[in-house]
Protein backbone atom coordinates (compact mmCIF):
# COMPACT_ATOMS: atom_id res chain seq x y z
CA UNK A 1 0.00 0.00 0.00
CA UNK A 2 1.14 3.61 -0.30
CA UNK A 3 1.82 3.58 3.41
CA UNK A 4 3.90 0.84 3.70
CA UNK A 5 3.67 -2.96 3.62
CA UNK A 6 0.50 -4.38 4.35
CA UNK A 7 0.17 -8.02 6.13
CA UNK A 8 -2.82 -9.96 6.11
CA UNK A 9 -3.39 -13.38 8.56
CA UNK A 10 -5.57 -15.10 5.60
CA UNK A 11 -7.36 -17.38 7.75
CA UNK A 12 -8.72 -14.32 10.35
CA UNK A 13 -9.25 -13.02 6.66
CA UNK A 14 -11.40 -15.85 5.49
CA UNK A 15 -13.39 -15.77 9.40
CA UNK A 16 -14.05 -12.41 8.81
CA UNK A 17 -15.40 -13.00 5.34
CA UNK A 18 -17.64 -16.31 5.93
CA UNK A 19 -19.08 -14.84 9.15
CA UNK A 20 -20.42 -11.49 7.43
CA UNK A 21 -21.47 -13.80 4.80
CA UNK A 22 -23.22 -16.48 7.41
CA UNK A 23 -24.79 -13.62 9.50
CA UNK A 24 -26.26 -12.05 6.36
CA UNK A 25 -27.39 -15.93 5.45
CA UNK A 26 -29.47 -15.82 8.51
CA UNK A 27 -30.92 -12.46 8.46
CA UNK A 28 -32.28 -13.30 5.32
CA UNK A 29 -33.00 -16.47 5.61
CA UNK A 30 -31.03 -17.59 2.86
CA UNK A 31 -29.54 -20.77 3.59
CA UNK A 32 -27.70 -22.72 1.30
CA UNK A 33 -28.32 -26.61 2.80
CA UNK A 34 -26.55 -29.54 1.04
CA UNK A 35 -28.63 -32.69 0.80
CA UNK A 36 -26.51 -35.77 2.36
CA UNK A 37 -26.82 -38.66 0.35
CA UNK A 38 -25.88 -41.07 3.46
CA UNK A 39 -27.25 -38.75 6.69
CA UNK A 40 -24.88 -38.79 9.68
CA UNK A 41 -26.51 -39.43 13.28
CA UNK A 42 -25.51 -37.49 16.37
CA UNK A 43 -26.95 -38.07 19.65
CA UNK A 44 -27.64 -35.21 22.67
CA UNK A 45 -27.92 -36.13 26.69
CA UNK A 46 -31.46 -35.26 27.72
CA UNK A 47 -29.31 -32.10 29.14
CA UNK A 48 -28.19 -30.83 25.55
CA UNK A 49 -31.79 -30.92 23.84
CA UNK A 50 -33.21 -28.14 24.67
CA UNK A 51 -30.25 -26.24 23.81
CA UNK A 52 -30.44 -27.62 20.59
CA UNK A 53 -34.05 -27.05 20.19
CA UNK A 54 -33.47 -23.71 20.90
CA UNK A 55 -30.88 -22.87 18.33
CA UNK A 56 -32.63 -25.12 15.48
CA UNK A 57 -33.90 -22.42 13.54
CA UNK A 58 -30.52 -20.67 13.54
CA UNK A 59 -29.07 -23.93 12.47
CA UNK A 60 -31.80 -24.08 9.41
CA UNK A 61 -31.07 -20.49 8.52
CA UNK A 62 -27.01 -21.77 8.45
CA UNK A 63 -28.29 -24.39 6.24
CA UNK A 64 -28.02 -27.52 8.14
CA UNK A 65 -31.19 -29.45 8.00
CA UNK A 66 -31.56 -32.07 11.00
CA UNK A 67 -34.56 -33.89 12.02
CA UNK A 68 -35.09 -35.90 15.24
CA UNK A 69 -35.31 -39.17 15.41
CA UNK A 70 -35.89 -39.44 19.38
CA UNK A 71 -34.60 -40.35 22.26
CA UNK A 72 -31.98 -37.30 21.63
CA UNK A 73 -30.78 -38.65 18.65
CA UNK A 74 -31.38 -36.50 15.28
CA UNK A 75 -30.58 -36.98 11.28
CA UNK A 76 -28.25 -34.49 9.86
CA UNK A 77 -30.10 -34.76 6.58
CA UNK A 78 -28.07 -31.44 5.07
CA UNK A 79 -25.30 -29.07 5.46
CA UNK A 80 -24.37 -25.46 4.71
CA UNK A 81 -23.29 -25.90 1.15
CA UNK A 82 -19.36 -25.15 1.07
CA UNK A 83 -17.80 -26.80 4.15
CA UNK A 84 -16.67 -29.94 2.25
CA UNK A 85 -14.19 -32.09 4.38
CA UNK A 86 -15.67 -31.14 7.81
CA UNK A 87 -17.04 -33.42 10.21
CA UNK A 88 -21.35 -32.31 10.23
CA UNK A 89 -21.43 -34.46 13.09
CA UNK A 90 -18.25 -32.43 15.16
CA UNK A 91 -20.20 -28.98 13.72
CA UNK A 92 -23.47 -29.57 15.48
CA UNK A 93 -21.87 -30.85 18.48
CA UNK A 94 -19.30 -27.96 19.00
CA UNK A 95 -22.22 -25.68 18.38
CA UNK A 96 -24.43 -26.91 20.80
CA UNK A 97 -21.59 -27.32 23.58
CA UNK A 98 -20.78 -23.08 22.87
CA UNK A 99 -24.37 -22.60 23.36
CA UNK A 100 -24.44 -24.32 26.83
CA UNK A 101 -20.93 -22.67 27.60
CA UNK A 102 -21.84 -19.10 26.67
CA UNK A 103 -25.31 -19.24 27.63
CA UNK A 104 -26.77 -17.60 24.67
CA UNK A 105 -30.75 -16.30 25.35
CA UNK A 106 -30.80 -13.71 23.14
CA UNK A 107 -31.20 -14.39 19.21
CA UNK A 108 -28.60 -12.29 17.48
CA UNK A 109 -26.26 -13.58 20.11
CA UNK A 110 -26.63 -16.96 19.14
CA UNK A 111 -26.69 -16.24 15.56
CA UNK A 112 -23.60 -14.16 15.94
CA UNK A 113 -22.29 -17.40 18.12
CA UNK A 114 -23.31 -20.18 15.40
CA UNK A 115 -21.68 -17.90 12.52
CA UNK A 116 -18.80 -17.31 14.01
CA UNK A 117 -18.58 -21.29 15.13
CA UNK A 118 -18.88 -22.06 11.57
CA UNK A 119 -16.55 -19.64 9.83
CA UNK A 120 -14.00 -20.95 11.70
CA UNK A 121 -14.12 -24.36 11.32
CA UNK A 122 -15.02 -23.61 7.47
CA UNK A 123 -12.11 -21.24 6.86
CA UNK A 124 -8.89 -21.85 5.26
CA UNK A 125 -6.29 -23.57 7.25
CA UNK A 126 -3.00 -20.78 8.46
CA UNK A 127 -0.18 -21.35 6.45
CA UNK A 128 -2.66 -22.70 3.30
CA UNK A 129 -0.77 -21.98 0.06
CA UNK A 130 -2.94 -20.42 -1.92
CA UNK A 131 -2.90 -19.15 -5.87
CA UNK A 132 -2.57 -15.32 -6.93
CA UNK A 133 -6.43 -15.37 -7.99
CA UNK A 134 -7.30 -17.00 -4.28
CA UNK A 135 -5.19 -14.28 -2.68
CA UNK A 136 -6.77 -11.50 -4.76
CA UNK A 137 -10.36 -13.42 -4.01
CA UNK A 138 -9.75 -13.17 -0.39
CA UNK A 139 -8.11 -9.67 -0.19
CA UNK A 140 -11.39 -8.42 -1.93
CA UNK A 141 -13.87 -10.43 -0.04
CA UNK A 142 -11.94 -8.76 2.60
CA UNK A 143 -12.25 -5.40 2.27
CA UNK A 144 -15.73 -6.08 0.92
CA UNK A 145 -17.15 -6.96 4.46
CA UNK A 146 -17.60 -3.81 6.58
CA UNK A 147 -15.00 -4.40 9.23
CA UNK A 148 -12.09 -5.66 7.91
CA UNK A 149 -9.28 -4.60 10.13
CA UNK A 150 -10.67 -7.70 13.00
CA UNK A 151 -12.64 -10.95 13.17
CA UNK A 152 -16.01 -11.15 14.93
CA UNK A 153 -14.19 -11.98 18.11
CA UNK A 154 -11.30 -9.00 18.19
CA UNK A 155 -8.21 -10.57 16.39
CA UNK A 156 -6.14 -8.27 13.98
CA UNK A 157 -6.69 -9.79 10.93
CA UNK A 158 -4.30 -7.15 8.89
CA UNK A 159 -1.49 -4.72 10.15
CA UNK A 160 0.71 -1.84 7.88
CA UNK A 161 4.60 -1.60 8.62
CA UNK A 162 4.97 1.98 8.03
CA UNK A 163 7.87 2.58 5.15
CA UNK A 164 9.78 4.64 7.76
CA UNK A 165 9.55 1.74 10.00
CA UNK A 166 10.72 -0.60 7.40
CA UNK A 167 13.79 1.69 6.40
CA UNK A 168 14.74 1.74 10.14
CA UNK A 169 15.08 -1.80 9.58
CA UNK A 170 17.45 -2.35 6.90
CA UNK A 171 19.52 0.57 8.29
Amino acid sequence: VKSGLMIIDQHRAHVRILYDQYMEQMEKCQHASQRMLFPDMVHFSPAEVPVLEAIMDDLHALGFDLSSLGGGSYAINGVPAGIEGLNPETLVTNMVQTAIEKGCKVKEEVQSMLALSLAKAAAIVAGQVLTNEEMNSLVDGLFAVSTPNYTPDGKTVLSVLKEDDLEKLFK
